[in-house]
């Protein structure tokens, strides 16, 4: 039974790379009406999209799916409840699914609610009071995008339809392409909305990989590349989306440099590229958006399904202060996480590389793109390559006296298999899309000085980082987390998700006591006394003044940021 079930997962990764090899020479667009209910004056049917980038992205959600439920029978091989959890798992691709290849903005609606409902659950798996917080903050910013696209579709209804890839609008609406972005947000964890994506880390390892691959918060950047139209007619909303999208970048790449939680570092990188994915939209340039975000997809589900192994091997330990010397124990693992990395860095011939270096590229050529933006975007991709090194030096080949065992460790076959998968697209992927692709056919004419400093950039972040500790040393870089600025992520985790939460946990129990009370203990005596106390409690908080400094800090910051990028 076991090796059917294989069978029938190898076979699901097979035909998702036949799903990206046929979808990168699929020259036509083809949309498939399902009908569901007839009637004399009304029908109702489904619409499917089949084009290049709907085959490529199923195949691409398909190979690592297939992958990461052959790494699912080793890794939750000991739990209780795992025919529930997988089948949380296969609802949760099958959302993914329905989304890609759904046309239209209300029945897509379906798989990006089925994608928030099946998060909610995955992530509080684990049932404790952190699994329970981040699932509860996942799915309240994920509520805010529901509520945009609602919106959308709302302001549809005067176009008499809701195909959302062909806008030729009656009435240009504005607002419409701010909803549709600032949905895309939520979803892709863009600044103000970034900080459930590391909470989201609560979830087991496997469900990581899919969130942050080609699922959760992919949906966002694919909602938004299909709704170009709309977002390319209002020159506001591209600006906004280019400001926001670089101080994302530049955010994670910083708050992964200082962060010692290995899940923790690598769920900022996928934050830092999901930015990199939005500024390439942003200068109208979806294609190569696209491009990164299957690149992305797959060696990213690598390097998380590596960091599985290294953590599941090593009694839970995430803190990679208390890892080191992993090759001697893990090198299956370590050189799937090697490569991973060396295509995350965006290293020559690499899947990662082709995507990257064509992003890099055209945005030096686009004339809209200002110093000040050239300058954040450049800052962003050292700090890739800068903990991306960090990992390496740590992780890999570090050595320290809390964990330095030389005894291998036996990786299971279903751990190897799907690192096999993944190993073949992180090196083949880029030079396949690219070479088969049109739309990734451009012409790139720069002087020699900026290839070379396009062609160097990875190797920048691996220099200062030897040059970091060369001075500092690794005992002075642990003292830096006092740096509570870069630690807390510019203090959006408590500027955005701690007031939320805060909030609907208070209005639960405010709703509860008064209906287990009655009127007359809530307007009576002892109700003035309650709220009189409640009202002291909110002073103190006042007084204490440390929300308003992180406002303070954040808003200059932003300030200081946009004009930089506006006027240089």
């Amino acid at each position: 039974m076991q090796s059917k079930g294989n069978l029938g997962l190898l076979m699901l990764i097979l035909t998702g790379y036949l799903f990206i090899f046929t979808g990168s020479s699929f020259g036509s667009a083809y949309l498939l009406e399902v009908p569901v209910w007839e009637s004399n004056c009304l029908s109702f049917s489904f619409s499917f999209l089949l084009d290049n980038v709907s085959m490529i992205f199923v195949g691409t959600v398909l190979v690592i799916s297939g992958s990461v439920a052959t790494y699912c029978k080793w890794y939750m091989a000991e739990e209780l409840y795992y025919n529930r959890f997988m089948g949380l798992v296969w609802l949760f691709v099958l959302s993914m699914v329905f989304m890609i290849l759904v046309p239209n903005l209300v029945m897509l609606l379906i798989g990006w609610d089925g994608l928030g409902l099946t998060s909610f659950l995955l992530v509080a798996y684990y049932q404790n009071n952190k699994s329970l917080s981040a699932a509860m903050l996942t799915a309240l910013t994920n509520r805010i995008g529901d509520v945009l696209v609602l919106i959308s579709i709302s302001i549809f209804l005067s176009e008499g339809g809701w195909l959302i890839y062909s806008y030729h609008p009656v009435q240009m609406w504005l607002n419409l392409g701010f909803m549709v972005v600032f949905a895309g947000m939520t979803k892709s964890a863009q600044m103000p909305f970034c900080a459930w994506l590391p909470a989201a880390m609560a979830a087991p390892t496997p469900v990581s990989s899919l969130v942050h691959s080609s699922t959760l918060v992919t949906a966002g950047v694919y909602l938004v590349l299909r709704s170009f139209y709309i977002i390319s007619s209002n020159p506001y909303v591209t600006q906004v989306l280019m400001i926001l999208s670089l101080f994302t970048l530049v955010l994670a790449g910083s708050s992964a440099v200082f962060a010692f939680d290995l899940k923790k570092v690598i769920a900022l990188s996928t934050l830092s590229q999901l930015s990199l994915m939005m500024f390439s939209i942003s200068i109208l340039l979806p294609s190569v958006a696209f491009f990164h975000l299957v690149t992305h997809a797959v060696f990213k589900a690598l390097l998380f399904l590596g960091a599985g192994g290294v953590i599941h091997s090593n009694q839970s330990i995430q803190d990679i202060r208390g890892l080191s010397s992993l090759w001697q124990g893990l090198p299956v693992s370590m050189g799937a996480m090697s490569v991973a990395i060396v295509s995350l860095s965006g290293a020559p011939f690499m899947s990662g590389f082709f995507s990257k270096d064509l992003m890099i590229e055209l945005s030096m050529m686009d004339s809209s793109v200002t110093y000040g933006c050239y300058l954040l975007e450049l800052l962003g991709l050292i700090f890739t390559s800068f903990y991306s090194a960090r990992i390496v030096f740590s992780v890999m080949l570090g050595s320290n006296y809390v964990n330095n065992s030389t005894l291998r460790i036996n990786e299971h076959l279903n751990m190897q298999t799907p690192f096999l998968s993944l190993y073949i697209g992180a090196i083949i992927l880029g030079v396949v899309l690219g070479s088969k692709m049109e739309s990734f056919g451009f012409v790139v004419v720069l002087e020699n000085y900026e290839s070379l400093s396009v062609f160097f950039i990875p190797f920048a972040g691996l220099i200062l980082w030897r040059g970091v500790i060369s001075k500092l040393g690794s005992s002075s870089w642990s003292s830096a987390k006092s740096l509570s600025f870069f630690l807390s992520m510019w203090f959006m985790e408590s500027l955005t998700s701690h007031p939320g939460k805060v909030t609907f946990f208070k209005g639960s129990s405010t709703v509860a006591q008064s209906l287990d009370q009655g009127w007359l203990e809530l307007l009576g005596p002892q109700g003035v006394h309650a709220g009189l106390g409640q009202f002291s409690c909110l002073n103190e908080i006042v007084q204490k003044n440390y929300f308003t400094y992180q406002l303070v800090v954040w808003g200059l910051l932003v300030a200081g940021g946009a004009s930089l990028i506006i006027f240089m």
